[in-house]
């Protein structure tokens, strides 16, 4: 694939410049590339194969990526340089080699605080006001009065499990939005003002929504299980926007038994197995496919942010380095 270099910029000669390599297709404004290309020598690939990312990456100074795993070609970089991610999470990247090899990895906290925050309630309230199952009653022809009845967020318990970015913005929706009563559960103490921190099974006992924020790693993986639904209100809703929390055949048990009153999930539908066609047969479930963070702004934000850390690690003040 060509990639485009940049001219000479401010009279500094080509080999004075720090090399940038994107080894995949990200979006950029017209702005963002200007910015970014004040920054350095930019190389720009639509795509990379493996083969392409160890020779790409040879004496760059900074290596950003989106979807693709850096694992496998870490050792082709030079020790000093910057990993940049186009994402929040970093679990599927080996920290520790990194760590060891001298890369520095920088993550973009916070970008789709909004876009998911916003995305959870529409998962909520398609569940809880009967939107989903209506569309398709009524696309089906069978529609009947009193088919579908709503319940109100107004005055009920939001429980959120993981009060990070994403969850304080949840909370601060549902408390400010629609007049709930807050509680979490996080492993460390926030102590946030009108929200009340209490241990999971209670927050699964007293919760009408259950908002699940938490990243996942090895702690959170299948939290959810068989014994915390049964903890869990017949008239509870589920909403997560973290694949692998909640444990798939255990939810499809609750949802089929009315243990709970439905959930709804944006799943990484293009990185994990197939679905259990058990799972897509039942009405009291909501599914989007991986969009909960994806906004027209939350993309601007993520490259804004991405650049700023770029920046900031070739000026010597590194941040949002998660190693």
């Amino acid at each position: 694939m060509r990639a485009e270099r940049n001219e000479k910029r401010g009279g500094i000669k080509m080999g004075a410049l720090k090399k940038i390599v994107i080894l995949e297709k990200i979006e950029m404004t017209q702005e963002q590339r200007q910015r970014l290309e004040g920054l350095g020598s930019v190389q720009y690939f639509e795509s990379s194969t493996l083969d392409e990312c160890r020779k790409r990456v040879k004496d760059a100074d900074v290596i950003v990526v989106d979807w693709i795993d850096p694992t496998p070609f870490l050792e082709n970089m030079k020790s000093g340089s910057l990993l940049a991610l186009m994402s929040t999470g970093y679990s599927w990247v080996n920290i520790k080699k990194a760590r060891s090899l001298g890369i520095s990895v920088a993550n973009i906290p916070g970008y789709a605080r909004e876009a998911v925050a916003e995305h959870l309630f529409g998962l909520a309230l398609a569940i809880l006001k009967g939107i989903a199952l209506g569309d398709r009653v009524i696309r089906k022809g069978g529609w009947e009065e009193g088919q579908v009845q709503g319940l109100e967020l107004a005055n009920k318990t939001l429980g959120i499990i993981g009060l990070g970015r994403n969850g304080t913005r949840v909370a601060e929706i549902g408390q400010k939005g629609f007049n709930m009563n807050v509680i979490t559960y996080n492993r460390t103490p926030k102590n946030l003002p009108g929200i009340k921190e209490v241990t999971l099974p209670k927050l699964l006992e007293e919760s009408d929504i259950i908002a699940v924020t938490c990243d996942l790693n090895p702690t959170s993986m299948n939290l959810i299980g068989e014994k915390e639904f049964n903890f869990m209100k017949p008239t509870a809703v589920i909403v997560s926007a973290t694949w692998g929390v909640i444990n798939i055949h255990a939810l499809i048990n609750a949802l089929k038994n009315k243990r709970i009153l439905g959930a709804g999930l944006d799943i990484e539908v293009a990185h994990k197995p197939e679905l259990p066609k058990e799972l897509l047969e039942l009405d009291n479930i909501v599914l989007t496919p991986h969009t909960a963070y994806k906004t027209k702004e939350s993309q601007i934000r993520r490259v804004d942010i991405c650049i700023d850390n770029i920046e900031s690690f070739l000026k010597g003040k590194p941040k949002n380095i998660v190693n």
